[in-house]
């Protein structure tokens, strides 16, 4: 049986992460900041700046979804212009994202952790290039919509739909605080799926938790019933965004994809919302 002591030790820093001691030395303010971080509280220290951070952003980004619903600041981007989410609705959501944050996601992360050691991931400098970082980001995307989009299929079978993902479909109209509304069986199984092309691809410990912030942005993004064509994601090819889940949300049988309309056109399950009818003079 292994001893707690052992356990422990793997949340512990494995290197001396004095700046004045690396090699090679920070060459930029990011590489400096990050470095100092590492020095100041060390790699488990890290991990929980950037959950902390990725709950913050979580929250402000709901938060302005939050206030187009409230003032019904841009109706014309509404999706689904009659429903907006209730006092009630808002707080029975959060209740649910705080037990989830801090009982089901926060240990996910912990277990991950001296996890992650184990498959080589580094923190050294230097950090990757920008185009490394994207294309990382970008292979993240694609592999976590490809997991989900079976574990999604899966979730609308009779009895876990029944008693599991019949949670998340409270909202027919989804409004950003949702993102993560779910039962804590789902987002444990959604883990895995976040999870997956990360132990695939093994990047930078930078770009791994920048992954998790980008996709709970991008979770609040599609889930806030606005249909923003600015969004910089809208310009990749096969990107269904805010439309395209708001209306799985509709219809519950179809658009089974995070963010990626290629799997559901590829195997008969995207359906597109239908456009008004203009009319006519």
């Amino acid at each position: 049986m292994m001893k707690l002591g052992n356990i422990l030790s793997f949340f512990k820093s494995e290197k001396n992460y004095n700046i004045d001691q690396l090699d090679p030395q920070p060459t930029n303010s990011i590489e400096y900041g990050w470095s100092w971080i590492l020095q100041s509280y060390g790699e488990f220290g890290l991990f929980l700046i950037f959950y902390i951070s990725m709950a913050i952003l979580y929250a402000l980004s709901a938060i302005v979804f939050h206030l187009f619903d409230k003032y019904k600041l841009f109706p014309k981007l509404k999706l689904q212009v009659t429903k907006y989410p209730s006092s009630q609705d808002i707080k029975r959501c959060i209740n649910n994202l705080v037990l989830n944050y801090i009982f089901v996601i926060l240990p996910l992360g912990v277990v991950f952790f001296p996890f992650s050691k184990v498959l080589g991931m580094s923190y050294d400098l230097p950090l990757p290039s920008v185009w490394k970082f994207l294309f990382d980001i970008f292979l993240c995307l694609i592999g976590e919509d490809f997991f989900h989009y079976f574990m999604h299929r899966f979730f609308h079978t009779p009895w876990f739909y029944k008693n599991i993902h019949k949670e998340h479909h409270y909202y027919s109209a989804p409004f950003g605080f949702t993102a993560s509304y779910a039962h804590p069986v789902e987002v444990v199984f959604l883990g895995i799926a976040t999870f997956a092309p990360v132990l695939i691809i093994r990047p930078h410990y930078l770009t791994f938790y920048s992954w998790f912030v980008v996709r709970q942005l991008d979770a609040v993004l599609t889930h806030s019933g606005y249909d923003i064509d600015v969004f910089p994601f809208n310009f990749m090819p096969y990107y269904g965004g805010t439309s395209f889940h708001d209306y799985h949300h509709k219809e519950f049988t179809c658009n089974y994809g995070s963010r990626f309309t290629y799997l559901d056109k590829l195997l008969g399950t995207y359906k597109e919302r239908s456009k008004p009818k203009s009319k006519s003079n």
